[in-house]
């Protein structure tokens, strides 16, 4: 017996929109906490590389995306809102640009030269950078 999937399938160019946002995410997270990504791989139980590649957009298995949730003190289905709350927020701002219906595809949306910054925006608005971590203040400054 299998659990059913909370997110698209491996293949689908929805699956490659979700593991790009996701990484996104990650970052974000990241980043507000002041870690690198050593750091966070040390916590994952897993190599810089292996984040690396989340972070990329490789979609991590079950497990480790299990682990990616409780380290940033979340359960998966915050961790799975975040992204699919970005994910829609990027949809609709592409087709704010293009000025297209936002129902296209994926695969359309992919093809867009800046639909990794438009992803890198609306993550920062789901995400906030309430937790941010502020720059440290110059002396004399």
């Amino acid at each position: 017996m299998t659990a059913a999937r909370s997110t698209p399938a491996p293949d689908s160019q929805e699956a490659q929109a979700f593991g790009m946002v996701l990484g996104q995410v990650v970052v974000r997270l990241r980043t507000q906490r002041g870690w690198t990504q050593s750091q966070l791989a040390d916590k994952l139980g897993v190599s810089q590389s292996a984040v690396s590649k989340i972070e990329a957009g490789k979609r991590p298995d079950a497990f480790l995306y299990g682990q990616l949730a409780r380290v940033f003190d979340m359960d998966v289905q915050q961790l799975n809102e975040q992204v699919t709350e970005s994910m829609r927020r990027a949809r609709e701002a592409v087709a704010a640009v293009t000025h297209k219906k936002s129902s296209g595809g994926w695969g359309e949306l992919l093809a867009l030269a800046g639909f990794i910054g438009i992803i890198a925006f609306v993550v920062a608005a789901v995400v906030g950078d309430d937790e941010a971590p502020k720059p440290p203040s110059r002396p004399g400054k």
